[in-house]
């Protein structure tokens, strides 16, 4: 049971996880956007307030428990 309950953790994964590119931030597991601007995009997971701030910001996928970032980045914090 041990090993199924592994394999089943590593292929759901439920994390959240935040990778950041050039002109690109996918991220995974959030829980919720609180806010979303050109400007300025507001996501909650379930121990921080990630405020991404930029120019041109565009949601180009919004999946159940995925989204995808687009634009200029000129800031990311964490609250």
């Amino acid at each position: 049971m041990e090993m199924i309950s592994k394999i089943r953790s590593y292929l759901l994964e439920t994390e959240f996880s935040m990778h950041c590119y050039e002109d690109q931030i996918d991220i995974v597991n959030y829980k919720e956007i609180s806010r979303i601007s050109d400007t300025g995009i507001d996501i909650l997971s379930d121990q921080n307030r990630i405020v991404i701030t930029g120019k041109n910001l565009t949601i180009t996928r919004l999946l159940e428990d995925e989204v995808l970032i687009k634009g200029k980045f000129e800031k990311i914090e964490f609250r």
